[in-house]
Formats: structure tokens, C-alpha cells, sequence
């Protein structure tokens, strides 16, 4: 087997590389742009970007290092990413240039600090975000806010007293799709118009059985709906986790899983469930699927593993190692 030189470089040079087991899985077809990764591998959680396969490097890594944890990153158009990092005390919102710079993105009152979570691209010049009302408590209810790239005209989106989360942007920077328990049960959301004067009072339930915007009763449905991200032609892949069983992943359209739901990942191939779905632009998903069994396999109890497979549901493909003693995730949404 031949390797280039360029190839034999970029494996020893000191540059703070890390290198993915070689018990990873097969080689995959190459993806639009290079997938990302938060993992422990470091003893602190950091986000990691594959730059060939098998080989990542940190991305918004702090000088120093540092106990902080930095999850949740999404890549934006034109090639940055938007990540959470509590580096500077409480969860805030940062940018990583695609030219290596990072920036805060947002900033509270040391006093009265909000908590920001899970940043998405809206269109290509904007990010959607959920935060908690400054000063109030971890855990707190979130609401769901739109914020420029250079840090200006931050706006509400909602106001519900339930959870809004998880958000996801549309390709054309109008929709955005989301996580919610307004109704008693996780479900998903979408705001149409997020430019409209009163967004949040044009938002559907996508969950329900029956028509978009109609919710099923509180309590009644018995699963848990999280991690919504737009596919490219306008509908939503999605974790759906049954009740006392693990999530797998499905897709549905705009008019909601009322008018059908295809499912992508079964409990058969992936007894640990699929979550946190991350679409790289190549016609597959990326998902986690954990916390894993033993298997028989020293240093993997409790372990989560990222995976790729087609959008049809085909080519199951495993990313990293399943032997290694720390967690690989696709984004960190969740501290469970």
C-alpha cells in the first residue's frame, strides 16, 4: 500500500494531532466538509475536526487547557463553527473562524449570566441558540434567540414557560425547527417565519399524529422526541425515544410525522439507540449511539461511539473506536 508523502506528514508532525483507533471501521466516501467530534479522549470534553480519515485535531482549543468543556458544535456555511463553551465561567456561545481565530459570541453580566446552548446555522449569516433568562438557576426553562455572526441584533423568538431547545435553522435562514415540552412530552417545533413580528405564534407541533400543529395530549404518547436537523430538501431527521426503550432515528416531512415517518436506524443493528443526528452535506448522517454494553471488550462499558449511514438507511458505517477508554460524540447536547 502506497502513502504520499504529504499523507506520511500529516501523521507525525507536532501539531496536536490525534489519531483515531484502527479498528475504526471501514474507509468512507469522503464528506462535503470535515466532520466534527466532541470527545473526552483528553480528560475534558473538546471538539475535534477530522482532517483525513483517522486523523482529528482540537478546534477552539484554549491556550492552557483548562477543565472547561467545550461541546456542541455546528458547522455554519461558510465553514466555521459555532460551539458552547463554559471557558469563561458560564455556558456562552463562541466562534471558530474556518481561519483558526475564536471569538465570544455572546456575553451576560457577570452577575446575572445566562446559559446558552446548542448554537445552528440560519442561513449564512446567522446562528439560532437557546438560552435561560439572565440570573436564573442551571436547569431553568430556555427560550430560543437569533443572534448575527458579528455579534449584533440579538433577538427573541420565544416565550413559552415550557423548555424550547435544540434548535436547527434552515438552509434559507427562514425556518427553524425545534425541541420543546410545552406540551407536557419532548417534542418537535417548527417557527416558519423566523423574521415574522411575532414568530412564535406561527409555530406547528411536527409530532403529533394528526396534522401539523396539533400536539397529542400531555403524558399520552409515551415517547420523547430530540436532536432535529433540515435535510436538504426541507424535511426533518430526528431521535425518537420510545418509552423505557433506546432512540433510533427517523425522517419526516414539513407537514409533520402525521403525514408519515420513515425510519432510519433500528434497535436491531444498534441496541444502544441513535441520537443527536449531524447532516455533513454527502448524503449521510452522522449519530451517536450509546452508552454502550461491554461486549465482552475491556474499557468500553458506558462508552458512546460515533456512527455514519446513508440517508436511505444503508451502509452502516462505524467511526470510532468501540475499544477505547473515553466517549466520541457527535455533538453533546445532553449531559445524560
Amino acid at each position: 500500500m502506497s502513502v504520499t508523502l504529504s499523507s506520511a506528514i500529516s501523521r507525525i508532525r507536532p501539531v496536536c494531532l490525534l489519531v483515531l483507533s484502527a479498528c475504526a471501521g471501514p474507509a468512507r466516501a469522503p464528506s462535503a466538509q470535515p466532520i466534527l467530534l466532541v470527545s473526552d479522549r483528553g480528560g475534558a470534553l473538546r471538539i475535534y475536526e477530522e482532517i483525513e480519515a483517522g486523523v482529528v485535531r482540537p478546534v477552539g482549543a484554549r491556550d492552557g487547557g483548562g477543565a472547561h468543556a467545550d461541546t456542541m458544535p455546528a458547522r455554519l456555511p461558510d465553514g466555521g463553527i459555532a460551539f458552547v463553551s463554559d471557558r469563561d465561567g458560564n455556558p456562552e456561545i463562541y466562534l471558530a473562524t474556518a481561519g483558526g481565530s475564536v471569538r465570544r459570541l455572546t456575553t451576560d453580566p457577570p452577575a446575572s449570566p445566562s446559559d446558552d446552548s446548542a448554537p445552528a446555522p440560519l442561513g449564512d449569516g446567522r446562528i439560532v441558540f437557546a438560552r435561560t433568562d439572565p440570573g436564573a438557576p442551571r436547569g431553568a426553562p430556555r427560550d430560543l434567540y437569533t443572534l448575527r455572526l458579528d455579534g449584533g441584533d440579538l433577538r427573541r423568538l420565544t416565550r413559552h414557560p415550557g423548555d424550547d431547545s435544540e434548535p436547527w435553522g434552515s438552509a434559507d435562514g427562514r425556518s427553524v425547527v425545534f425541541v420543546s415540552d410545552r406540551a407536557g412530552d419532548s417534542r418537535i417545533y417548527v417557527i416558519p417565519d423566523a423574521d415574522a413580528a411575532d414568530a412564535e405564534a406561527g409555530a406547528l407541533c411536527l409530532s403529533g399524529p394528526g396534522p401539523s400543529g396539533s400536539a397529542p395530549p400531555a403524558g399520552t404518547g409515551g415517547t420523547a422526541d430530540h436532536g432535529p436537523v433540515f435535510l436538504a430538501d426541507g424535511s426533518i431527521v430526528f431521535s425518537r425515544r420510545p418509552a423505557g426503550g433506546v432512540p433510533q432515528l427517523y425522517v419526516m416531512g414539513r407537514a409533520g410525522a402525521g403525514a408519515g415517518l420513515r425510519q432510519v436506524t433500528d434497535a436491531l443493528t444498534l441496541p444502544f439507540g441513535a441520537a443527536e443526528p449531524v447532516v455533513p452535506g454527502d448524503g449521510t448522517i452522522l449519530f451517536v449511539t450509546g452508552p454502550t454494553g461491554d461486549g465482552g471488550m475491556r474499557g468500553a462499558a458506558g462508552r458512546y461511539i460515533v456512527y455514519r449511514i446513508a440517508l436511505g438507511g444503508f451502509n452502516l458505517t462505524r467511526l470510532t473506536s468501540r475499544r477505547a477508554p473515553y466517549s466520541d460524540f457527535t455533538r453533546r447536547l445532553s449531559e445524560d
